[in-house]
């Protein structure tokens, strides 16, 4: 009467958990893109809430990004809003972005952001945040999620790498709201010529790396359709992420499929223009 046998069943399920596996890596790399950022510069010293890293001596293929230079200094922090607001404070003359844990723009600092490039205090709030805000003195930001991406560039003035190195080091800090008063020491980092890797997962780890942003991050902080497109990979807030070995094989060949789609899309668009 039009009811799938058991191997229908399974078929079909199967393949429409592969489907979900590959639409999940698709939509979740933004989110594994800022982790992998943040875990990277970890390795080497620059944790979140606490430390800067500067490429002191320029940019070179021994650090993996998704898309560097070799011609101007970057600097990089990682914030974690969990445990509550975080001030960034910017020297002058200096441009970058700051990103949410889904890569999505959180504000401009330096030449395009509130400061115009004078440097500043910047404020950021935990997501439904509803304590106490100091009524000036800061650029209050309210991110969407906990997780943040702090970049920017110093500009060289006359080749001299030095002078734009050391004016970030003066006049770059990260540390706890609570602890303005008296703010700890900022760690700085030289991360030229070191080794090591800001590019998430493109095998099965992958979804590891979704998960655990998952779990650091509101139930909210992505929209109700993607919420429930990673649930239906078993990757759920508040949950173990624990596929079993029908799910581990799936999602192993969706990550395949899925590279090779991502892969295509740059190196062979259906859109000649």
């Amino acid at each position: 009467d039009g009811a799938p046998d058991a191997a229908t069943v399974q078929l079909a399920y199967d393949q429409i958990d592969l489907a979900r596996g590959i639409e999940t890596f698709m939509k979740g790399m933004p989110a594994t893109s800022v982790l992998a950022a943040c875990k990277g510069i970890a390795s080497i010293g620059v944790g979140e809430n606490k430390g800067v890293g500067i490429t002191e001596d320029l940019m070179d293929a021994r650090s993996l990004f998704l898309t560097p230079n070799t011609t101007t200094p970057y600097v990089f922090a990682c914030l974690n809003l969990k445990d509550g607001p975080m001030v960034v404070e910017v020297p002058p003359g200096v441009l970058g972005p700051v990103d949410d844990a889904y890569f999505r723009w959180v504000t401009d600092i330096g030449f395009t952001g509130p400061d115009q490039g004078r440097g500043g205090r910047y404020l950021f709030l935990s997501p439904g945040y509803d304590g106490p805000v100091p009524f000036a003195g800061f650029h209050i930001v309210r991110p969407e999620t906990n997780r943040l991406l702090v970049f920017f560039r110093a500009f060289v003035k006359d080749g001299d790498i030095k002078a734009a190195v050391d004016g970030v080091k003066a006049g770059t800090k990260v540390y706890p709201l609570a602890a303005a008063a008296k703010p700890p020491e900022t760690v700085f980092v030289n991360t030229s010529g070191k080794q090591f890797n800001t590019i998430s997962g493109n095998a099965l780890e992958f979804y590891g790396e979704l998960n655990e942003v998952v779990q650091n991050e509101p139930a909210d902080f992505v929209d109700p359709e993607t919420v429930g497109l990673f649930a239906a990979v078993g990757i759920r807030k508040g949950q173990p992420f624990a596929p079993d070995e029908r799910m581990t094989k799936i999602l192993a060949a969706a990550v395949a499929i899925a590279n090779a789609g991502a892969r295509s899309f740059l190196w062979a668009p259906r859109d000649k223009r």
